[in-house]
């Protein structure tokens, strides 16, 4: 038979007293004479009492817990996001829940103190449509997407208008400069880009791509963008893209991508149409790493006939041959510093609205150096 829970009135017919007067020496809340509350003290400990946790974030209005609302579970990038979440939010005695199957409509029943996004464009929706009802504090993760949209995020709503919502972010145009660069200077000027989405959507790394193109002269630049999407008008009706299911939820366009199954279609792509370039950026590393596999699978060698390099970071680019190339984009750090500055403001602390967070090349086997084997030759 399972041993009843000891509870508060328990503990008062031990020692004597009132419920109320346990209640002030449990929370250290309001006057208790030393001696008895001394004694409530180790009768509490002699019969094992446990505090219901709701019951405390009820009368302390914390529940110790936020969220980090991801609808993208598949990518390893906001796996690592939240492994830093959980390691920053452990030091401050909090739990991290980990969801992005809830509706924004159910939030409210959440137990929580504040949520984390994983973009600025799901956590603008948010705050436009519900945030402003639900009086919960928000950070988005970010990354440069839609230039002053951030400042836009706290104008959409939440607790009458006052709520803001703080960005953490990894500025990926200027990302993607410094990987052209880096290619630039092993010899790689004719180089594409490998992306899931659209060449005219607004993508920040297809705009910083694109630019540099242009800058070099360049005028069939949209050309070396490889789009694996339906909205391309060449794959409109591409029967490969059956395979990638895309959903709208919620009038945004929320699509759980295949990075890795898009990329190994795009190198399918990039042969068909014999781009004259020595060198594909893809969108992120699992993007990168399906760019290899499908290189390899038709019998091109990477690098020696075509260089690959990808955006993210993440611990599965180790694991592969070659050791991909890439730009970091530190997850990790991205997260546990979202998690600082949420809990920052669930704490009434002055935030920044931007907080920006840094990248840095990790160099592997995946790009082949076309300037040195010219000085050679």
């Amino acid at each position: 038979m399972e041993k009843k829970t000891a509870t508060r009135l328990d503990i008062a017919r031990r020692a004597g007293t009132s419920v109320s007067v346990v209640s002030r020496a449990l929370n250290n809340s309001g006057y208790v004479a030393k001696e008895k509350k001394e004694r409530i003290l180790k009768i509490a400990e002699e019969l094992n009492y446990a505090p219901n946790p709701v019951a405390i974030s009820l009368q302390k209005r914390r529940t110790k817990q936020i969220l980090f609302y991801c609808k993208n579970v598949d990518n390893a990038f906001n796996i690592q996001l939240y492994k830093g979440m959980l390691d920053e939010a452990a030091k401050r005695g909090y739990l991290v829940l980990f969801n992005g199957k809830v509706e924004f409509s159910d939030i409210r029943n959440t137990l929580v103190d504040g949520i984390i996004m994983q973009d600025e464009v799901i956590a603008a929706y948010y705050l436009k449509n519900y945030g402003k009802n639900y009086h919960l504090p928000v950070v988005s993760a970010a990354y440069g997407e839609a230039a002053g949209l951030g400042k836009r995020l706290g104008k959409a709503g939440g607790q009458a208008g006052r709520q803001t919502a703080p960005l953490v972010e990894v500025d990926t145009y200027r990302v993607m400069e410094a990987a052209l660069d880096w290619l630039e200077k092993r010899g790689h000027v004719r180089v594409a880009f490998g992306t899931p989405y659209p060449a005219d959507g607004g993508n920040v790394r297809t705009a910083a791509f694109l630019a540099r193109m242009y800058e070099r002269g360049m005028k069939n630049a949209k050309d070396r963008v490889i789009a694996v999407s339906r909205k391309d008008p060449r794959l409109a009706e591409d029967p490969r893209l059956l395979s990638f299911r895309e959903e709208v939820e919620e009038d945004i366009n929320l699509v759980n991508e295949d990075y890795f199954g898009k990329g190994k279609l795009a190198a399918r792509l990039f042969l068909e149409r014999k781009l004259d370039a020595t060198a594909v950026v893809g969108f992120n590393d699992e993007f990168s790493l399906g760019l290899i596999r499908g290189f390899q699978e038709q019998g091109i060698r990477v690098p020696e006939e075509i260089s690959v390099m990808g955006i993210d970071g993440i611990d599965a680019r180790k694991y592969v041959s070659p050791l991909l190339t890439t730009i970091s984009l530190f997850p990790q750090e991205q997260g546990a510093m979202c998690v600082r500055v949420l809990l920052d403001l669930i704490e009434g602390k002055k935030v920044r609205h931007i907080t920006h967070t840094g990248f840095r090349l990790m160099e592997g086997e995946s790009v082949l150096s076309r300037a040195s084997a010219s000085r050679k030759r």
